[in-house]
């Protein structure tokens, strides 16, 4: 293999070696920033030649296009990657310290339904489309990412056991998420050729329209959007009193931080801890 001078030939190795075991919408997403925000500013640059103030360039030349700190972070973090992937294969590549250079911002969406908001959304649904009824009901009872939804097939199911093994998609480790009795049926119920077929999704963005979830709501983060079932189904688990280290494992988070969000949705426990040393001194 030819050696790797610059950062556009380490891309062609990337995308050649890593991008390929990605879903296709992944690939297709970061070829877009590749091609549209990252080649055309230090593609042509030497990788050894790189310096902090080239990544400072680049992030002042996407923020000047008005992308969302998100995606100004997701820009940076694929570059960064990809320079990643050439240091494993030759150790003398130097590049300079991401650090300093990524955006610091707080994106997650914290928005869960309630019980009378879901059945609201539910009863639309069931009105507009059955697929779409049984997908956003599974996915409040699973916990399950869209993807990993559409993705499913019959071989990931142990009817026996009544769980589903899935690979993580963002993490690529394999995770079993029981089913329980509202899930098993929708599954066992499901007569297609794929477990759940790709519905159209605007079906669901017009229901929660007209459900009127988001009227008056300007923050995205509190919006609702498909995500939000995911939401949904770990902050119902943690206000009955299951323990945040279940909830990660159920939702495949690779750090408890990242269940740490719904850790507010559960005062009663830490009343009930520190009530044991109460006791405890009786």
């Amino acid at each position: 293999m030819k050696q790797i001078r610059k950062v556009d030939e380490a891309w062609e190795f990337y995308n050649e070696f890593i991008l390929g075991s990605f879903s296709k919408r992944s690939q297709t997403t970061e070829t877009g920033r590749w091609e549209n925000h990252i080649s055309p500013m230090v593609g042509e640059k030497i990788i050894n030649e790189l310096t902090i103030v080239d990544l400072l360039k680049l992030r002042k030349s996407l923020e000047s296009k008005k992308l969302s700190p998100q995606t100004v972070f997701h820009c940076l973090s694929l570059l960064r990657r990809i320079l990643n992937r050439v240091i494993d294969y030759d150790h003398s590549v130097q590049v300079p310290k991401f650090r300093n250079v990524m955006p610091k911002f707080d994106n997650r969406r914290v928005r869960y339904l309630s019980r009378p908001e879901f059945d609201l959304l539910l009863n639309i649904l069931k009105k507009k489309s059955k697929a779409w009824f049984d997908i956003s009901l599974f996915a409040v009872n699973t916990g399950l990412r869209r993807g990993e939804i559409f993705n499913l097939g019959f071989e990931n199911i142990n009817k026996s056991d009544r769980n589903i093994c899935i690979l993580d998609s963002k993490t690529h480790k394999n995770r079993v998420v029981p089913l329980n009795g509202t899930a098993f049926k929708i599954i066992s119920d499901n007569k297609n050729s794929k477990t759940f077929p790709l519905a159209a999704p605007k079906i669901f963005e017009q229901a929660v329209k007209e459900s009127g979830l988001n009227d008056g709501i300007k923050d995205s983060r509190q919006k609702v959007v498909f995500h939000t079932l995911r939401h949904t189904f770990a902050s119902w688990l943690v206000q009955g009193g299951v323990k945040l280290e279940v909830v990660s494992k159920l939702l495949g988070h690779t750090s408890l931080n990242m269940t740490m969000r719904y850790a507010h949705l559960a005062p009663s426990q830490a009343k009930a801890a520190v009530n044991l040393i109460s006791q405890k001194l009786k």
